[in-house]
């Protein structure tokens, strides 16, 4: 059943192509192992090469040994090759002033991003080209599932979020040149375990899941469980409703805001995007928002600033013209770990808008 569901989910978002190669994050939690062992099972149908990462953070003395130890035992058993990174991320954490799990993630997703950057070279290497050519071959897969998704919605609820927010974890997101995907962000933490069993896998258990010290693992842990008990038994299922309502909706509002950006683009240069002051003007306030945050974002550059496929990496700075002057809204990308730009608005003044506004990088 579940292969099936995730072949679903594949053949839905247009996931994984024929002849790709698919980094695969191995913890050796059931997720991760669920993942692998049916794209193990998928990789002559599609014709992918699997490249399995591991990665050790020294958090967990002997446990952490262990998860390695069943990892590479595994990999060896289905004939596949697994890289392992290890790293004091408690060392780490320090160095880059963020938590510890803040540094897991960091860690993890850079082991990611350069074990796909090697392959790409490699190709290069034996085909010719750039590396950048055959970034569109290479996936990075991640064992996200729609426990975690339900999770994920609940905690921006939290935290206070927009529409993007309420969207929740994608099924496929582009960072640093190359696709993250998420094959099995539509089953439920039950069935990969169900899976598990019935294929005799035996994953590894990470104990501090079970343990209430991060504020995901209280959401798990004490407060979905509470809601399901007093206020709605499927909460999940409402929460993962919500998540897709809004990710239509947020793809709908970007989409119209990419036209927009069209429409009143007047002048670009190597650091303005100048736009029309009155189509601006006339417009509803939530579009309105959208527009500018796409002309500033980092993601932005490659449209109408660098004219490459790459984000420079730039800040921006939205100078809007004034009859009094100029006001400056410095405008940051907030990129959350690699999950995805978000923008930051540190500055914000009611100005008289002049004929235009400018989009100046700084």
């Amino acid at each position: 059943m579940i292969f099936q569901k995730v072949q679903e989910t594949i053949a839905s978002h247009n996931l994984i192509k024929s002849d790709e190669h698919i980094v695969l994050g191995l913890s050796g939690g059931p997720d991760s192992v669920c993942l692998f062992h049916i794209l193990l099972r998928l990789r002559q149908t599609l014709g992918i090469r699997l490249h399995p990462i591991h990665v050790n953070h020294g958090l967990r003395p002997g446990a952490a040994e262990r998860d390695q130890n069943y990892v590479e035992e595994f990999c060896r058993e289905h004939g596949v090759s697994c890289k392992v990174i290890a790293a004091d991320c408690r060392e780490l954490a320090g160095a880059w002033h963020m938590t510890s799990e803040e540094a897991g993630r960091k860690l993890r997703y850079d082991a990611f991003y350069d074990e796909a950057r090697q392959i790409a070279e490699k190709l290069a290497a034996e085909h010719g080209g750039s590396p950048d050519d055959f970034s569109e071959h290479i996936r990075i897969a991640v064992a996200h599932n729609a426990d975690d998704q339900a999770e994920t919605i609940l905690f921006r609820v939290l935290r206070g979020t927009g529409t993007d927010g309420l969207a929740g974890i994608a099924y496929e997101r582009k960072e640093r040149g190359f696709s993250v995907i998420r094959p099995i962000l539509d089953i439920p933490r039950k069935e990969i375990e169900e899976y598990c069993r019935e294929h005799d896998l035996s994953p590894v258990e990470d104990h501090t899941n079970h343990q209430s010290i991060y504020t995901r693992n209280k959401i798990r842990l004490e407060l979905l469980p509470e809601l399901e008990k007093e206020y709605n038994e499927n909460v999940r299922g409402a929460l993962l409703r919500l998540g897709k309502i809004a990710a239509s909706d947020s793809d709908y509002l970007q989409q119209c805001a990419e036209e927009a950006l069209q429409e009143f683009l007047r002048e670009t240069s190597s650091d303005e995007v100048v736009l029309e002051r009155d189509g601006l003007a006339g417009i509803h306030e939530a579009l309105r928002h959208r527009i500018l945050l796409q002309s500033c974002s980092p993601g932005a550059c490659k449209r109408h600033i660098c004219g490459t496929d790459r984000c420079c990496g730039q800040n921006h700075r939205k100078e809007t013209g004034s009859e009094n002057g100029r006001v400056s809204e410095r405008i940051s990308g907030d990129r959350s770990g690699g999950t995805g730009a978000h923008m930051r608005t540190e500055k914000v003044r009611e100005v008289n808008f002049a004929e235009k506004i400018i989009l100046k990088v700084t």
